[in-house]
């Protein structure tokens, strides 16, 4: 399974839709980024509890979306 189900909600609102020319850059995208908020500690590194942290910052989920539109 890849990463990004756990943020289907976020692909959405990016307008992007998974498909396999673009998984593997969404996973880089998402991956990159959870590991960079947690290293400044705004989130945590565990996918799971990341997705809750990311929708429950509008800011996180604002910076997420720009960048997951830089994939479409």
């Amino acid at each position: 399974m890849g990463c990004w189900k756990w943020f289907d909600g976020v692909l959405k609102q990016a307008g992007i839709e998974v498909n396999d020319a673009n998984r593997r850059r969404i996973d880089e995208v998402i991956h990159h980024y959870i590991g960079e908020q947690a290293g400044y500690g705004r989130c945590s590194s565990d996918w799971r509890k990341a997705r809750k942290d990311i929708q429950a910052s509008d800011q996180m989920k604002n910076e997420l979306i720009k960048r997951l539109r830089s994939v479409a």
